[in-house]
C-alpha cells in the first residue's frame, strides 16, 4: 500500500510540473493582464466618462441611428473601420459611448446634441482580448474557436494543477499517519 502511494505520488509530481511548464507563459499572461483589468480605472487604461447635460429620458436623447451615424461617418473619415461593436448609455452623464469591432478607438457622443466630445484609444479592450484570448481573433481569423481553446486550456490547466497540488501536500501527510 506505501509503494503504491508513493507511485501515485511520484506520478502527481511529474504531471504537475509538465502542465506547470507548459502553461507557464499563459498563465502568466492571464495574471498579468487579470491585474492590469483590475486596476485600469487607477491606472488610466479607460478613458474617463466626459461630462455633458444629465438627460433622465430617452425622448431627450438623440435618436440611437443618429449617433450611429455620426460615429460610422467619424470613423469613415479617419480611415478606420465603421463596424460598431457596441453603444453604452450613460444616461446620468448623457453620453453615449461608441465601441467599434475592428479597432480600439472609443468615441464618446453628446445625448442632447449628438456631437463628439470625446475620441480616444481604450487600452484596456486590447488587454483584454489578450487575457481571455480573443486577441487571436480580432487580429487573425473571425472565429471564436481560439478564444474557446484558449480558456479550456487554462481552466482544464488551473484545475489539473490545483489537484495534483493537492494530492502532493496531502499525499506524503497520509503516507506517515
Amino acid at each position: 500500500m506505501r509503494k503504491k502511494r508513493a507511485y501515485l505520488i511520484r506520478s502527481f509530481r511529474k504531471w504537475h510540473k509538465r502542465i506547470g511548464l507548459g502553461l507557464l507563459v499563459f498563465f502568466f499572461i492571464m495574471a498579468l493582464t487579470g491585474v492590469l483589468l483590475a486596476w485600469k480605472d487607477p491606472l488610466g487604461l479607460k478613458p474617463s466618462t466626459a461630462k455633458a447635460v444629465e438627460l433622465t429620458t430617452v425622448e431627450q436623447w438623440t435618436p440611437l441611428d443618429q449617433i450611429v451615424q455620426v460615429a460610422q461617418a467619424h470613423a469613415r473619415s479617419k480611415g478606420l473601420d465603421t463596424q460598431i461593436d457596441r453603444v453604452d448609455i450613460r444616461l446620468d452623464k448623457g453620453i453615449a459611448k461608441v465601441l467599434f469591432k475592428r479597432h480600439f478607438t472609443e468615441l464618446q457622443i453628446e445625448g442632447l446634441s449628438g456631437e463628439i466630445v470625446s475620441e480616444e484609444v481604450r487600452a484596456d479592450h486590447f488587454i483584454e482580448r489578450i487575457h481571455d484570448g480573443s486577441i487571436i481573433e480580432f487580429y487573425f481569423s473571425q472565429t471564436d474557436t481560439s478564444k474557446w481553446v484558449y480558456s479550456t486550456l487554462i481552466g482544464l490547466g488551473l484545475i489539473a494543477l490545483s489537484l495534483s497540488g493537492f494530492f502532493l501536500w496531502y499525499g506524503p501527510k497520509k503516507m506517515t499517519q
